[in-house]
């Protein structure tokens, strides 16, 4: 850990006679002295400062992953650009696992607001710390932070508007799952939908696609279908995964079981990665309780809260369908455990009122 060097309000007696016993030196010593004591500052700073680790993806599963340590320059949809002792090189994107670096105070603190659930407040400070980050890449790390904040406080246009803001520089992105997108019908809302139509029409895909997604339950439906269908044939891997699992929602009920088995082999292959599976995992275990498999639609929807929790609307709105497909299976203690779970660690989110409904049913038919 560093110490910062700070200049002590309480004179020191032996500096006081010195200046007294001294001569005033000549203006170009006391300009060289400073100079002396600038070197010397940055070269503590440089000292100071951690290396960035960056982790690669093992080339197979079996493998140890490999770490890099350096100073990341930039680190887009494509390249990270990385400076070492040896010098710069650059490392396609898909083989990053993860990075490792240092962050201010204020954006520690809305990780931790965000991990509690509060939303708005961890919003308001990932807000204010934009400006004061002047690494490229961090700064597009933390709006992806906001766009997940503003998601779970239910500001779906802002997110939107911030996420656009990372595309602005990086119109590749790696933050997928920042994405906000509609995995669930909310009630109609005239801004959020005339918002949608302006993404829609935007040149980027990942403006299309987000849309897209919010005019999928609304009279523009089909022209959002269109589009959606257009993205499936996306360069980027990713786009495509994600319009494709968009329109499973379309299918929920028509789908049989080789098809959501298919489904489940195209989030297997890898492409869509962290949170940004959530809401494709939620739509899919949809599926499986439209089937009546309520124990694997149960299995399936426990994984988003489990693994995802701080993509809230998603994690809450799979407990409410894990907590119902319980209830059919007959495991009305882990249907009433899962819904209490929702209601509790989810009280902020759409999904709180229908579980709440729910969880009265139950005990309500409990004590009959």
């Amino acid at each position: 850990m560093c110490t910062s060097i700070s200049r002590s309000s309480v004179p020191n007696p032996n500096i006081t006679n010195l200046k007294r016993l001294s001569p005033p030196l000549p203006r170009r010593a006391i300009l060289f002295t400073l100079v002396l004591s600038l070197i010397a500052l940055g070269g503590m700073k440089q000292q100071c400062a951690a290396d960035d680790t960056v982790t690669l993806r093992p080339a197979n599963p079996n493998a140890e992953p490999t770490k890099v340590r350096g100073n990341v320059i930039d680190y887009t949809g494509q390249v990270l650009t990385l400076q070492t002792a040896s010098g710069q090189t650059t490392i396609p994107a898909e083989k990053i696992a993860s990075v490792e670096t240092d962050y201010a105070s204020d954006v520690l603190q809305a990780k931790q607001l965000l991990a509690e659930g509060k939303s708005s407040e961890a919003a308001r400070l990932l807000d204010a710390a934009v400006s004061g980050e002047r690494r490229p890449w961090v700064q597009r790390e933390i709006l992806a932070l906001e766009a997940l904040a503003l998601q779970n406080a239910g500001r779906y246009i802002d997110a939107g508007n911030t996420f656009l803001k990372i595309l602005a520089d990086d119109p590749q992105t790696i933050h997928f799952d920042s994405l906000p997108l509609a995995w669930f019908s909310l009630p109609p809302h005239f801004e959020r939908d005339r918002a949608a139509r302006q993404w829609m029409e935007m040149p980027s895909p990942y403006a299309q696609l987000m849309g897209a997604s919010w005019l999928l339950s609304t009279s523009d439906r089909s022209q959002a279908i269109q589009v959606l269908n257009n993205l499936r044939t996306s360069k980027i891997p990713q786009i495509a995964v994600l319009a494709e699992a968009q329109l499973w929602q379309t299918k929920i009920v028509t789908a049989n079981r080789t098809d959501v088995q298919q489904w489940q082999r195209q989030l297997d292959a890898g492409i869509l990665r962290g949170a940004a599976l959530a809401g494709p995992t939620l739509v899919i275990g949809k599926v499986w309780r439209q089937l009546g498999n309520d124990n694997q639609a149960a299995l399936t929807l426990m994984r988003p809260p489990i693994l995802y929790p701080n993509l809230r609307p998603v994690a809450a709105d799979s407990l409410l369908q894990a907590g119902r497909a319980l209830e059919r299976a007959g495991q009305t203690d882990e249907a009433a455990r899962v819904l209490r779970e929702a209601i509790e660690q989810y009280g902020d989110q759409p999904a709180r009122q229908e579980a709440e409904i729910n969880l009265k049913r139950l005990a309500s038919s409990g004590s009959n």
